[in-house]
């Protein structure tokens, strides 16, 4: 496998990296983490990374030992050492080593820093859209979560997903509200004669609050284009006609189905692709080309 792990500052490749066999990331997925995304040797919102990961320690008691420019530091050397256009990097603090479940005396945290190429998606995902699948999640709690690496439930609703012939599962609360699909927020674009409202839903709803999701908010309403945070029922997703996920590395995502309604997310006139022109346009400013985001390579200069 191409690419560089860091285990406590030690460099490997990924057949070499190790972590100790006591590590509670491993045994007990007692660990935070952030995925982050760069193009050549330039990380997308870094700092709003950074930002969430120490809310997520906060949240969990995990100690950071290291400060932002230390971790920012290990991770650019991580990306100029590893010759890919799109890079993904996975930055995972674990509460250290201990067999027992309460660790009373003061954690020593590990520190581990994935840096490979990026997943590229599907050339039919991208040109018709992804398709989801509903489930319930009763355990959703209200407000915005950590980032942690627990996803036991997620891959296994995503195994029962595809084998019913869909990409990925949207996630509704105990009250029927929509949430997020398992790696990604959603956005949902509906129109009612020349209104549009595009709308995604609220922290309350229980899920976490996506850097994308967050920059995709800013730069509409730096458009002044009208996005709107707030609950969405399952009985609404029928008056909806286009849609998208977005998420760190996979960028933004049209949906196609939910269920068994159709959206049309990729058809020529969809205001999914006028949020997508909007955002490939902050991502060349931010890189310095613009840039094909399913490979990571240059299209032309800016």
């Amino acid at each position: 496998m191409e690419g560089f792990i860091s285990v406590n500052g030690q460099i490997s490749s990924p057949e070499d990296a190790q972590i100790p066999v006591l590590d509670r990331g491993f045994l007990f997925g007692d660990n935070i983490f952030e995925v982050f995304v760069a193009f050549g040797n330039t990380v997308l919102d870094l700092k709003p990374h950074l930002d969430r990961l120490r809310r997520s320690a906060e949240m969990h008691r995990i100690p950071i030992p290291w400060s932002d420019e230390e971790l920012s530091f290990e991770i650019q050397s991580l990306i100029e050492t590893t010759n890919h256009p799109k890079k993904y990097i996975r930055l995972v603090i674990t509460r250290g080593e201990g067999i027992a479940l309460y660790q009373p005396e003061e954690p020593s945290p590990n520190k581990v820093i994935f840096c490979l190429p990026a997943r590229q998606e599907s050339e039919e995902i991208l040109s018709k859209g992804i398709k989801l699948k509903r489930r319930q999640a009763n355990f959703v709690e209200r407000g915005a979560t950590a980032k942690t690496g627990n996803y036991i439930r997620s891959i296994t609703a995503l195994e029962q997903a595809k084998q019913e012939g869909f990409d990925d599962v949207l996630w509704t609360n105990g009250d029927q509200e929509l949430t997020e699909a398992t790696t990604s927020n959603i956005f949902l674009i509906g129109r009612e004669g020349d209104l549009i409202e595009i709308a995604t839903p609220p922290a309350n709803s229980g899920l976490l609050l996506g850097i994308t999701r967050s920059r995709i908010i800013d730069l509409l309403t730096n458009a002044k284009i009208p996005v709107t945070e707030r609950v969405i029922s399952t009985d609404e997703i029928a008056r909806f006609d286009e849609g998208f996920l977005c998420s760190t590395v996979r960028g933004l995502v049209p949906i196609q189905q939910i269920d068994k309604h159709r959206l049309h997310s990729t058809r020529t006139n969809a205001v999914f692709k006028h949020i997508q022109r909007l955002f490939s346009t902050w991502v060349a400013t931010e890189v310095g080309y613009r840039v094909n985001w399913n490979t990571g390579e240059k299209v032309e200069d800016i």
